[in-house]
């Protein structure tokens, strides 16, 4: 009798852990596949203080489904945006607080750092040892190799997120050194798939080729292009990208305020599922329009 109830009580057991797992999947493949509701939203302050509940949700569901990949790849994507926001507070904060900016851009570090560690989880399942590989420099480039067009997401993320790191702790020594496999998780995408998310590898090498050393703006300004044409012209931050780096690189503030006004003249409401994304994008237009004087000397 007491074999069989310890029977019937593992069975129970395992029943439940496979109930709650299965459950834990169900939610994560409705969550994973939702982000359309937060990318077409108009009110980035809302999504700003919703993500963190919806961030730590998923944390939980992965407490309970560790290799679930949609939840993965969403979660991957969520810190790396929420990380995004902080920066863009951190850089308003600057003129008026510069021990908050400070704060801010070191949690929006660690918050980008999160972001990556998730998508190079999602890369292990895949492809397991893959993080292994790709931190040792010999074995990088075969590491790579082994992906394929399923990956391009996680790739994406575990690239974006990276650089995204580095561009707020620029004086961390160990993103640094790493910024050229940054480069290379999503230089990866573009040798599978350079359409991915309309271009958004090659809006990532605009920046990455103008800000990394030995970099070429003309290779920026092709990647532009290129981004350009995939986006049809329809998303803001691309001529952010330009503005920021290239423009300001080459202190051509003619271009930059062209650039400027192209972000701002496009409609939200033209491509809902991007509507959040453009709304970010032109609010920070209207900002760097403020910082010209600092940003170029001839206005100086």
């Amino acid at each position: 009798m007491r074999r069989a109830l310890i029977l019937v009580a593992t069975g129970l057991l395992v029943a439940g852990c496979s109930v709650q797992k299965m459950t834990a999947n169900a939610v994560g493949d409705a969550l994973s596949g939702g982000g359309g509701v937060w990318m077409s939203d108009n009110d980035p302050q809302l999504i700003k203080e919703a993500l963190p509940f919806g961030l730590k949700t998923n944390e939980s569901l992965l407490e309970i489904s560790p290799e679930h990949l949609g939840l993965l790849e969403a979660t991957a994507q969520g810190f790396t945006a929420y990380a995004f926001l902080l920066k863009e507070e951190a850089d308003r904060a600057e003129i008026d607080d510069l021990q908050q900016a400070r704060r801010l851009r070191a949690r929006s570090s660690k918050l980008f750092v999160r972001g990556r560690d998730y998508a190079l989880r999602g890369l292990d399942v895949r492809h397991p040892g893959f993080t292994e590989g790709l931190q040792d420099r010999e074995q990088r480039d075969a590491t790579l190799a082994k992906t394929d067009e399923k990956d391009s997401g996680l790739l994406y993320w575990a690239g974006a997120s990276w650089a995204g790191a580095l561009s707020v702790a620029k004086d961390n020594l160990t993103l640094i050194a790493e910024f050229p496999t940054a480069g290379a998780l999503v230089q990866r995408v573009l040798d599978l798939d350079d359409t991915y998310d309309d271009g958004a590898a090659h809006e990532f090498f605009i920046s990455y080729e103008a800000g990394r050393p030995g970099g070429r703006l003309d290779a920026a300004r092709v990647h532009y292009q290129r981004a350009l044409e995939l986006s049809g012209g329809e998303r803001a931050s691309v001529f952010l990208a330009l503005a920021e780096s290239v423009s300001v690189a080459e202190q051509d503030v003619a271009e930059f305020r062209t650039l400027l006004d192209q972000a701002r003249a496009i409609d939200p409401d033209e491509k809902p599922e991007s509507r959040l994304l453009n709304i970010v994008a032109q609010e920070r237009a209207d900002w760097l329009e403020g910082q010209i004087p600092e940003l170029f000397l001839e206005t100086q």
